[in-house]
């Protein structure tokens, strides 16, 4: 979990359709659904609004469909050469791509530099530590309502909330850095952080509801898709996983919860987290939502094959970078944060490593409208949809 993560994304709305008790089931499939929804006049979403605004996409769901599935493991595949330091056989070596992996590869040279993750892994298993990025009290705030969200999911409640969020990290050795950078925090800095995870924490209580065991709810769900004979492993983890998978129509839906604002890349991290889940098997989630813990907001996608396919162009485009096919963008075209500018950064990076001031129009974009369905037919058209010029 991230302290932030979610673009604009589709901004359709749907009103309120029948649902069945025993799965995430939904009648109506007419009008358009996606996007950011607070549930009107009477502020966010709560309670069943919430659940029937994420399980109520307008759109029908996706069935099974094993050939696509195949068509695109096969797109993303042949387009990747995997350098010979990999072994797929072992594991060392394996190249480990995740959503912010993603992001930063595709990254204009001034946001790359300030890239959101802490990784503390190289991308390739086995590989280097890397230099750790400096811990944030927003980005405590994030790992620990995460925490106890999913404290929530499992238990319904908690005591206290910095306490038990703290304990919850504490769990987990990945976190163990962070835990320890809690710990030395001046007592106004930790009063502060209390103060905004105790928030957050009381209005996750307040407005989402209970999860029925029958939809089998899991949290820090770990999607995995090994590629290029397990050479490349796509991998992102979620917060919330909700619904009984059927085997032959989609009925799975994939939610992550962020405790900052919306950022323009949380588009693309659900993009990728459909793709990622689409490629384990050949039925995909119906829906990948963002839940703003700070605001109430709610952002859902709706999941369809042209979907997917955007979102395996742009995690091949990312590959290719990440394993030394393509040179890193030295401009705006693919960075996720440069799509909400209309203008670019006044000093951008340069390949070379200058600086040159420019003040060029930058990230302008749309998307084109009119794609005909081209069934499982892998078309560069729909390649990058947010960053295809007018």
């Amino acid at each position: 979990m991230a302290g932030g993560r979610g673009d604009g994304g589709r901004s359709d709305r749907v009103g309120a359709h029948g649902v069945e008790a025993d799965g995430v089931e939904a009648d109506g499939a007419g009008a358009d659904g996606g996007g950011a929804d607070w549930g009107g006049a009477g502020g966010p979403l709560s309670g069943t609004a919430l659940l029937e605004r994420l399980r109520v996409t307008g759109r029908p769901r996706p069935a099974a469909d094993p050939d696509f599935s195949a068509d695109l493991r096969s797109f993303v595949e042949d387009g990747v050469v995997v350098p010979s330091q990999s072994s797929s056989a072992t594991g060392a070596g394996r190249l480990l791509v995740t959503r912010d992996r993603l992001t930063t590869a595709l990254a204009c040279p001034v946001h790359r530099s300030s890239a959101r993750s802490v990784d503390r892994t190289d991308g390739w298993a086995g590989g280097p530590v890397d230099p750790q990025h400096a811990f944030t009290t927003s980005l405590a705030c994030g790992a620990l309502v995460g925490a106890l969200f999913r404290q929530i999911v499992a238990v319904g409640g908690f005591d206290d909330p910095m306490v038990d969020g703290l304990e919850a990290l504490s769990l987990d050795a990945y976190q163990a850095p962070l835990v320890d950078w809690i710990g030395g925090l001046s007592s106004a800095e930790r009063s502060g952080l209390g103060a905004e995870v105790d928030r957050q924490a009381r209005s996750l209580l307040e407005r989402w509801p209970a999860l029925d065991a029958a939809w089998l709810p899991r949290t820090q769900e770990m999607l995995r898709a090994p590629l290029v004979g397990g050479a490349v492993e796509l991998c992102v983890r979620v917060d919330l996983a909700v619904g009984r998978p059927t085997g032959h129509e989609a009925s799975v839906a994939l939610v992550d919860v962020v405790s900052g604002a919306r950022r323009p890349e949380h588009g693309d991290d659900r993009r990728f987290a459909a793709l990622v889940a689409a490629l384990r098997g050949s039925v995909p989630p119906f829906a990948v939502a963002t839940y703003y813990s700070r605001t109430g907001e709610l952002d859902v996608d709706p999941v369809d094959q042209e979907y997917l396919v955007s979102g395996a162009f742009r995690c091949l485009a990312a590959l290719r970078v990440l394993v030394g096919a393509d040179q890193a963008p030295s401009d705006g075209t693919t960075c996720a944060a440069c799509r909400v500018l209309l203008r670019r950064p006044p000093v951008v990076a340069s390949v070379d490593g200058s600086e040159r001031p420019d003040g060029s129009a930058h990230g302008a974009t749309a998307d084109p409208a009119g794609r005909a369905d081209r069934g499982h037919q892998i078309d560069p058209v729909v390649a990058f949809p947010h960053e295809v010029a007018a």
